[in-house]
């Protein structure tokens, strides 16, 4: 297992490298921002099993309920034979097959801020089945509790000239905090939620 997470940590790094050359970013940017910009390695890289039995009735229940994750890049390595994850794409939910030695990549609320809303967090949820046990194992490479989390400036600018939103600037561990709340819930409130609890951090200095 230690030598599984540690080449799942690379590949994470290599996913947010490619991040930081489709977005025009410099190379290493958004490993950087996870860290806390201080050159030491901050960030987190956890790993969890999870095993969903199958279900008698699965129209009665939710195996896991729609949601995007907190963090940054997910790696799941999925059931090779046992299906019921699905993504929301244009609207409706699609099936993600099991395929043997795949890994699934998703993205997490915290690169869709640090790309200003070019990669988006992807909603998802998980099936509950009448046959077959379900496995997987999710890694994810979240940043560090202290970070400083926001759109990338050469991103900002870019915006403001096409007059697009911009996502506010908050500490991850914040965010965090109101995710572990709302995390069911439509993401477009706990930005707003952490942009009020920053600015009102602020105030409270002043």
């Amino acid at each position: 297992m230690a030598e599984y997470r540690s080449e799942l940590r690379k590949l994470a790094e290599k996913v947010m490298e490619v991040m930081d050359e489709n977005l025009g970013l410099p190379k290493g940017y958004i490993k950087r921002a996870f860290n806390g910009g201080d050159g030491e390695e901050n960030a987190f890289f956890g790993t969890k099993v999870s095993h969903y039995p199958p279900c008698p009735h699965p129209e009665r229940v939710n195996g896991l309920r729609a949601h995007t994750d907190a963090g940054g890049v997910i790696l799941l390595f999925q059931d090779d034979e046992v299906g019921g994850l699905q993504i929301l794409k244009d609207g409706q939910w699609s099936d993600v097959q099991p395929l043997p030695n795949t890994i699934v990549i998703n993205t997490g609320d915290q690169i869709e801020v640090l790309s200003n809303g070019k990669y988006k967090s992807v909603w998802h949820r998980i099936l509950a089945t009448p046959d077959g046990n379900r496995r997987s194992v999710a890694s994810f490479y979240n940043p560090w509790m202290k970070a400083t989390i926001a759109p990338a400036v050469e991103l900002v600018e870019k915006a403001n000239q096409e007059a697009n939103q911009t996502y506010p600037e908050f500490v991850f561990g914040d965010y965090m905090s109101i995710y572990i709340e709302q995390k069911f819930l439509p993401k477009e409130p706990r930005f707003q939620a952490v942009k009020a609890r920053q600015g009102a951090d602020r105030d409270g200095i002043n």
